[in-house]
């Protein structure tokens, strides 16, 4: 079973869940996902970097059994992207396919607003749009 800091990890997290929710095999979960079991064991100990393309994090989120609005789903999308210093692969896409996405981002980042403004925020958006 992964620890509190393990989880906090791409491959920590993925870990979790693949024994703790979706009960599947490391080598069961690795076919499925099309990987070697070499690589997704070195991916879960953290010795390999996360894959951070929209596409491959979200076949392993449907693989795991995650609903799209599971808040896990975006979790593992945010850890692969801190890991590898860069923009959720969920979020790239988005901002290709919104071009007000870059103006939004910088409006939040000049007015320089806390976490809880952004919670706040994003909740007005959800309830009102």
């Amino acid at each position: 079973m992964a620890d509190s800091k393990t989880a906090e990890t791409f491959g920590g997290l993925l870990k979790k869940i693949r024994l703790e929710e979706a009960k599947i095999g490391l080598r069961a979960f690795a076919e499925l996902v099309d990987w070697q079991p070499s690589n997704l064991s070195n991916l879960e100990r953290g010795r390999l970097k996360p894959p951070t393309d929209a596409r491959t994090i979200t076949n392993i989120c449907d693989t795991l059994g995650l609903s799209e609005d599971d808040p896990r789903r975006a979790k593992l999308f945010d850890l692969a992207a801190k890991e590898k210093n860069t923009v959720p692969g969920d979020v790239a896409l988005v901002i290709k396919e919104q071009p007000g996405i870059p103006v939004l981002i910088r409006a939040v980042a000049n007015r320089r607003l806390d976490d809880d403004k952004l919670k706040e925020l994003a909740e007005y958006i959800k309830k009102f749009y």
